[in-house]
């Protein structure tokens, strides 16, 4: 059988590698994954691994299915398959000692793993460590694939690829920590080959940052620096002598990001001791600066992280608190601000360029487009963090430097450097003080002469919503704010995009700057009827009219724009329907002010929803929940509301596919019946739409879509809350009724939801479903859950873990705290999903998508 196998595994890589049939080589690839699932995988892999004779793509394949296996699958071999397995590993640990490099990595990552496996005690009583110190130091010619495991052992540490149940994880954690002085003597010792220095340092790395040590040779437990002194001396100067390769043209670029990320990764390593700016800190910062100074974004960018963590120590108090009194903390804190100015001030000038579009830009794929705006948001970051240090106004003046030289003349100027030095004036708006008169009035007094190329004026129409707050604050001698306005007008006629920019831009300065607009209602309104109707030329999307509602919203005058939209309701409601998004805010905004247009609304909403299943209709009436809810006056057309809108939605949502197919459906949905609850429970809980949206939440329980199966989770547990607030007793025992008629079932629904139906980010959710209805029901909670739970199998759930299980559901019945719980119930969650293979099973017994209960029945 296993010569089969291995014949048939050597004949499918075969065909992946040299067919040249595409058709032929899907088939192997497809054939040689399942394969890696079987269980003769382990036996095959590891024979063709031993073979002299197996190729190179054999060994690579081998290798990672192996690796796999370890990681994955360990709970297939029996308990006495330990020992062969490592003897096995280790045999072929020394066979790729000197490579392949591929072989070599993976078979150490399998061994990583088996040692997360099993307890300390089978390696000898002293763990893995020890074991490997033992072996380096009695095998020394394998030395460079003792030192990869080494390595790779704390990285696999909180590998979840590894199949291993947490209070093992735990225990393993530990173990290594345990062994961390072992581990840095074994690197440090190796230090002394040459040829093995960057492997060390890779090691120093992995232990160093991975384990949390990110100090081992200046903390107490290394007992201080003079010990470790060795180490500082060959580490630091070691990684900065690297620093002149990177201006080397003959270095590879993979070499030269590889030096990057040493000299990044010191100094994110060392920041603390950096930022007392000792005369060798000063050496690795300016290093560093070189770094960001690099033409390459991806290697300049590697330090990003260092600046921003060396902003934060040289701000927070905290990092002075060993400085005893108010007055030393302030003297040197100033000091170290002091000092790190020059690094900051450069800082700026090197990153500020890195936003300049790149000539080409129209040229660019999409997804590079994608990478340069991030790019750009990433240098945007970089600028604050230097607002930090040096303040907002002096970055300022730096940035304005920048401006003037791109303004240049005014012959031949080129847009692109002008439209950068704009991008980062408006990235640090909110760390300029409304106070600057200095660099601020130039800026805005430039802006009307600059050409209206699409970016750039995209870039301006930002950069004066960015500003809102200083143009309310200048004094109004200087006359700023209608050339802004005319600028905007003419970004709501350029583009999409700069629409876009301008209608965000209105939106700010009509909320910061309104006691200037306030005598201008009907001109807003005529802005805001010429972007609806398309007359004018304006390039306002529907969504970025929201913006243009938003700036009429935030006037604050509810009574008067709620007469402006009654007077206009004609000509609002042709020209975009209840389509649009400004309907939201007009609701939100006018409120009870809106008289008979609030009526003629929500029959629109009715009819439109019906006719066109738009989600947008549900999110609207949620907000007219919100606002009208609790007034009796509105109480018989929203019920009509809340009728047709459930009954609706309950014919289109019967099945999982169902949600899945229509999430932004489901969301509003349960957003809107979660509403209800909070403000309008009488005119919905007791309704016969209450027990049929119950049954369609559990129908939609396991939709994958995040923000759906919130809002799904969301309302049932606001039905529990309901029932067990003082407000909601009388309806306490409808509710009760409801829930217990369903409770087997939602129970089943909501443990396979914990144990995998649903991704492990839902699990607070989750968890409070599960707490609800355990306090709510106690020992028939019990009863269900102990139901479900015996439906899964021991090889994925011990009697052990079970019992653990029922003893959370009877602690949540009795009190215990949420946190607490939502943190065992992750423990139960993890073991359940430690692999594809016990998650398969779980969700196999369970069946949360095949259950069948009974819907309440429409109304006759």
């Amino acid at each position: 059988m296993e010569a089969q196998a291995t014949a048939a595994v050597k004949e499918a890589l075969a065909a992946l590698y040299h067919h040249p049939d595409d058709a032929t080589r899907t088939a192997a690839d497809r054939w040689l994954q399942q394969f890696q699932h079987t269980l003769d995988a382990w036996q095959v892999a590891d024979s063709l691994l031993h073979d002299e004779s197996s190729n190179m793509e054999t060994q690579i394949f081998c290798s990672q299915t192996l690796r796999s296996k370890v990681q994955r699958d360990f709970e297939e071999l029996p308990s006495e398959a330990f020992r062969p397995l490592q003897d096995s590993l280790y045999a072929l640990l020394k066979k790729f000692s000197k490579g392949p490099q591929k072989v070599r990595t993976q078979i150490c990552i399998a061994m990583a793993a088996l040692a997360v496996h099993v307890p300390v005690e089978d390696w000898g009583g002293g763990g893995i460590v020890n074991w490997l110190s033992d072996e380096m130091n009695s095998q020394q010619d394998f030395i460079p694939s003792f030192l990869e495991l080494l390595t790779v052992l704390p990285q696999e540490c909180s590998s979840h690829k590894i199949a291993a149940r947490p209070e093992r994880r735990r225990q393993f954690e530990n173990d290594l920590r345990s062994s961390a002085e072992v581990a840095l003597s074994l690197l440090t010792a190796c230090l002394g080959i040459d040829q093995l220095k960057e492997q060390v340092l890779e090691g120093f790395a992995s232990w160093l940052l991975t384990s949390e040590l990110i100090h081992f040779t200046v903390s107490r437990e290394s007992n201080g620096i003079t010990e470790q002194l060795p180490l500082i001396q060959v580490l630091i100067p070691y990684v900065m002598g690297l620093k002149e390769q990177l201006k080397d043209s003959s270095k590879d670029e993979e070499d030269v990001k590889a030096i990057a990320r040493l000299l990044a990764d010191m100094g994110d390593s060392y920041v603390e001791l950096i930022a007392a700016g000792s005369d060798d800190a000063m050496q690795i910062v300016n290093a560093l600066l070189e770094v960001t100074s690099h033409s390459e974004f991806d290697i300049s960018s590697m330090t990003f992280n260092f600046w921003h963590h060396l902003m934060r120590n040289l701000t927070d108090r905290g990092s002075y608190a060993s400085y005893g009194s108010e007055v030393s903390i302030n003297t040197e804190r100033n000091r170290r601000l002091q000092l790190f100015r020059q690094p900051f001030e450069i800082l700026v000038s090197l990153v500020s360029f890195r936003v300049e579009y790149p000539e080409l830009y129209h040229t660019f794929s999409e997804e590079d487009q994608r990478d340069f705006r991030h790019s750009r948001y990433a240098v945007s970051d970089v600028l604050l963090d230097a607002t930090d240090v040096l303040g907002g106004d002096p970055t300022l003046k730096i940035l304005f430097t920048k401006l003037i030289q791109a303004c240049g003349n005014g012959q031949n100027q080129k847009w692109q450097p002008v439209e950068a030095a704009l991008f980062c004036i408006q990235a640090i708006a909110k760390s300029v003080s409304v106070e600057e008169n200095e660099i601020l009035p130039q800026v805005m007094s430039l802006l009307p002469s600059f050409p209206h190329q699409e970016q750039l004026l995209q870039t301006v129409c930002s950069l004066i919503g960015a500003f809102s707050k200083w143009i309310e604050a200048a004094p109004s001698e200087l006359l700023i704010l209608p050339p802004l306005v005319d600028i905007l007008n003419k970004g709501m006629s350029t583009s999409e995009e700069t629409a876009a920019a301008a209608s965000v831009a209105f939106k700010y300065i009509c909320e910061d700057c309104r006691r200037k607009f306030s005598g201008s209602l009907d001109g807003l309104f005529q802005i805001y009827q010429i972007a609806l109707s398309g007359v004018g030329g304006y390039k306002v999307s529907s969504e970025d009219s929201l913006h243009l509602v938003e700036a009429l919203s935030n006037v604050k005058l509810p009574q008067v724009v709620a007469d402006a939209v009654n007077r206009y309701w004609p000509t609002l409601k042709n020209g975009h329907g209840i389509h649009g998004p400004w309907s939201h805010y007009v609701v939100r905004t006018c409120g009870r002010f809106m008289g008979f247009t609030i009526g003629a609304m929500l029959e629109e909403i009715q009819t439109l929803y019906q006719q066109h299943n738009q989600a947008c209709f549900l999110y609207l009436s949620s907000e007219v929940i919100k606002i009208f809810g609790s007034d009796p006056a509105c109480a018989n057309y929203l019920a009509s509301l809340i009728q047709a809108l459930f009954g609706h939605t309950i014919q289109l949502l019967r099945t999982i596919q169902d949600f899945t197919a229509r999430p932004d459906i489901a969301d509003d949905c349960f957003l809107l019946a979660s509403r209800c609850i909070r403000y309008c429970p009488d005119l919905f809980v007791p309704t016969e739409m209450f027990p049929r949206l119950v049954d369609c939440a559990m129908a939609g329980i396991t939709i994958q879509h995040r923000e759906a199966c919130k809002s799904i989770l969301s309302f049932l547990s606001d039905v529990f809350d309901l029932a067990k607030s003082p407000e909601g007793e009388k309806y306490r025992e409808l509710i009760n009724t409801v829930i217990l008629q369903r409770g087997a079932v939602l129970t089943r629904i909501m443990v396979a939801s914990l144990t995998g139906a649903l991704p492990s980010s839902r699990l607070e959710e989750v968890s409070y479903v599960l707490v609800s209805l355990s306090r709510s029901f106690g020992g028939n909670m019990l009863s269900w859950a102990r139901e479900c739970i015996t439906l899964i199998p021991p090889q994925a759930l011990t009697d052990s873990e079970r019992s653990r299980f029922l003893n959370i559901i009877s602690d949540a019945s009795s009190g215990s705290s949420l946190g607490s719980i939502t943190d065992r119930f992750a423990e139960i969650s993890e073991v359940c999903r430690r692999n594809k293979t016990v998650q398969d099973i779980v969700q196999g017994a369970l069946r949360p998508h095949d259950l069948s209960f009974t819907v309440a029945p429409p109304p006759l």
